[in-house]
């Protein structure tokens, strides 16, 4: 079996849930055993990294090599998973089978990674044609914290390439996440006497048949040709605390998708816009960002473009430019001045799935892929 083979079963085998949904490190969640992992690779084969807290007992692994006069260029790929509940094979038993690895986290996003490590590896033996800093980011999954932090700690570099499963096909833009959650309120009493009473859930029905109709309004908006248009979907709802009790409070979060050229500030006053529309003054509620996914979108031309295009087409052949539906670290580099990609091994349609896989095929290839980048 390949060494990247070898070091992506290692990785899925260390567990690395994100703490997103939980709040602290444990047994399975946190990115700790997973830096103490990436760290020991770069110490057995002597290259100079730095230990970034994130949060704190989570971290990135920013390792460094220097090389020749060319480009700088970052590679980064994230060290945390989504959770495992859902899922029917044993999450962290890194079975081999039919071709490709099992387990949580082998598409996304421990293959990128592991491909990453071993790229930058055996192109730094060789030489490389500029200096390349590899990033093991923590915190992906709920917030992008690992890459926000590399770039607010001042980190720059001439062009960026973030790993995740495109099927080892070009992204240079894909949409944003603006997350929200809404809170209506009104008075409880016994669910004998409801009209002495304001319930919630009613108030909150008002506000979802808004949403709804807004929803239905974004597919008329023109489309990105690259990830075409914006959506909404109200994702979750709660509320009430028992059948007999008129409920005095009601939560739904909303997920509203953003495409390039869309200003963040600007969507979330349309959503507060919708709901002011669909209840008027007669309705409390409250409305709370939990998240802000940038876009990304990077020009065709620029330099990391033309220079990942010369690498995957070294390696596969195809050098054509897509777009994808979901948000990555890139958009995060991509706003701090860094031109940047997204190229990896994987589909995402395996991510985060009940039974998770990557083709073995795809993250060998990787591996020649990030080290061509390197070399380039």
């Amino acid at each position: 079996m390949s060494e990247v083979i070898e070091l992506l079963r290692a990785m899925v085998a260390t567990p690395s849930v994100s703490c997103g949904s939980c709040g602290e490190p444990d047994a399975t969640h946190g990115e700790s055993r997973m830096v103490e992992l990436v760290a020991e690779f770069w110490d057995r084969h002597h290259v100079d990294y730095q230990i970034q807290e994130v949060h704190p007992g989570r971290d990135n692994v920013i390792a460094r090599v220097e090389g020749g006069s060319g480009p700088s260029l970052l590679l980064e790929a994230h060290t945390d998973t989504v959770e495992v509940e859902n899922m029917v094979i044993e999450p962290f038993d890194p079975v081999v089978k039919a071709g490709r690895v099992y387990g949580r986290g082998s598409c996304d996003d421990k293959a990128s990674l592991a491909a990453m490590m071993i790229g930058v590896r055996n192109a730094a033996e060789q030489g490389l044609a500029g200096t390349v800093t590899m990033a093991a980011a923590a915190d992906e999954e709920y917030g992008f914290h690992g890459a926000r932090k590399l770039v607010e700690s001042g980190f720059m570099a001439e062009g960026a390439v973030v790993g995740e499963p495109t099927g080892l096909q070009l992204v240079i833009a894909h949409k944003g996440a603006c997350r929200l959650n809404i809170s209506t309120y009104g008075t409880a009493v016994h669910s004998s006497r409801p009209h002495e009473g304001d319930n919630a859930i009613y108030a909150m029905a008002e506000i979802v048949r808004g949403l709804r109709d807004y929803a239905d309004a974004l597919y008329q908006r023109p489309q990105h040709p690259l990830v075409g248009g914006p959506t909404c979907c109200v994702g979750m709802i709660s509320g009430g605390q028992a059948p007999n009790i008129v409920p005095d409070r009601c939560e739904v979060s909303v997920d509203r998708r953003v495409i390039p050229g869309e200003d963040m500030p600007v969507v979330e006053e349309e959503i507060r816009n919708t709901i002011a529309a669909a209840v008027g003054d007669e309705i409390t509620w409250d409305l709370e960002l939990s998240l802000a996914g940038l876009p990304l979108e990077t020009d065709p031309e620029c330099g990391i473009v033309l220079r990942a295009c010369q690498a995957i087409g070294a390696v596969t052949g195809d050098t054509k430019l897509v777009g994808a539906q979901y948000g990555t670290d890139a958009a995060a580099f991509s706003r701090s001045g860094i031109p940047s990609v997204v190229v990896g091994p994987g589909s995402i349609e395996q991510a985060h799935t009940a039974v998770e896989y990557v083709d073995i095929d795809q993250v060998e290839r990787a591996a020649l892929i990030y080290e061509e980048l390197c070399l380039a």
